[in-house]
């Protein structure tokens, strides 16, 4: 299909820059576009409100388009001196439990113009950057360059994965550099770096994080749970209970003590375990031992578990 333009209304015009096109078209995002557009279009003296109005851009897209053009040189202060972006100091390459032997790589900033260089001589590179934004469903800003560089050259991860790691994120509604950054970095402490590794992994955390947020609604709670009792819940799973079995359980516990306790729940769930009883029904049939002021653990216990928070010490 040919792009054709309607010169027919255009009444004004302006110069860009041929290196606007043939360096920076690739690396800027939607808001640097535009602001360089209002600045090279601006009769007067270019400013902040100005762009602020013309572009219709918030305060926080306009300071990361002026960063960006600053680190290219395109932008200067009022002295004349650029924010030209130094590479950055290398730093070690952190090291995987099961790679101590591994050659050591150093992981360093990408001024944009050395990015755009690569992307012209690497086509896998391109690619990469291409499904990318297309799992994220964003246009790719510089941090997203580097860091994908960074996952691939510095952290040794195949494309595949990092498009898996991308997918994940953007599953979560979490599609920052930073955000998936660290994850990956956690996939690489855990010794997680192959694609079918990773895919492992991420279907574990699915399951585990499904399971554990159907206990969480059945039992009310809608803030983090402590980690004691996250514990708690796997290991109810493990014990073969689902949740219709973890709710009865639940409701046993506030009818016999009035409120919530993980560790009386998993008191119950233990003897259901011990006797066989793995279906509402059989649990129903079992003789209810009589009322006792007694009990054979520490009431006290339950308050450290209770709905996550901790007992006040006196």
């Amino acid at each position: 299909m040919t792009l054709k333009l309607n010169y027919g209304g255009w009444k004004r015009y302006f110069s860009v820059p041929c290196a606007v096109a043939d360096s920076w078209l690739k690396l800027a995002d939607g808001p640097a576009l535009k602001l360089i557009l209002y600045i090279l279009s601006c009769d007067g003296t270019p400013s902040l409100d100005g762009a602020l109005s013309a572009t219709g851009l918030s305060r926080e897209s306009i300071d990361e388009a002026v960063s960006f053009w600053k680190s290219l040189g395109v932008l200067c202060d009022d002295d004349g001196k650029t924010d030209a972006v130094p590479a950055a100091e290398p730093e070690k390459s952190p090291e995987a439990p099961s790679a101590a032997s591994a050659p050591k790589i150093v992981r360093t900033g990408y001024h944009p113009k050395d990015i755009a260089e690569m992307l012209l001589s690497d086509a896998e590179l391109k690619e990469l950057f291409g499904e990318a934004e297309s799992t994220l469903g964003r246009l790719l800003k510089h941090a997203d360059h580097e860091t994908l560089i960074s996952l691939r050259d510095y952290y040794g991860f195949g494309d595949e994965s990092i498009v898996l790691i991308l997918g994940y994120c953007a599953d979560l509604g979490k599609t920052s550099a930073r955000y998936y950054e660290s994850v990956a970095k956690s996939l690489y402490e855990k010794g997680c770096t192959e694609f079918h590794q990773i895919e492992r992994e991420f279907e574990a955390q699915r399951e585990r994080h499904s399971f554990e947020g159907m206990v969480k609604s059945d039992f009310g709670i809608d803030v983090k749970l402590s980690p004691k009792q996250s514990e708690l819940i796997e290991s109810w799973k493990e014990m073969g209970f689902g949740i219709e079995m973890i709710s009865l359980a639940r409701t046993k516990c506030v009818d016999s003590i009035n409120k919530l306790s993980f560790p009386y729940i998993n008191k119950i769930l233990k003897s259901w375990q011990d006797k066989g009883y793995f279906t509402p029904e059989a649990a129903e049939a079992d003789v209810k031992p009589q009322k006792s002021n007694e009990h054979s653990f520490d009431m006290d216990e339950f308050d450290l578990f209770t709905l996550g928070t901790d007992k006040e010490k006196k």
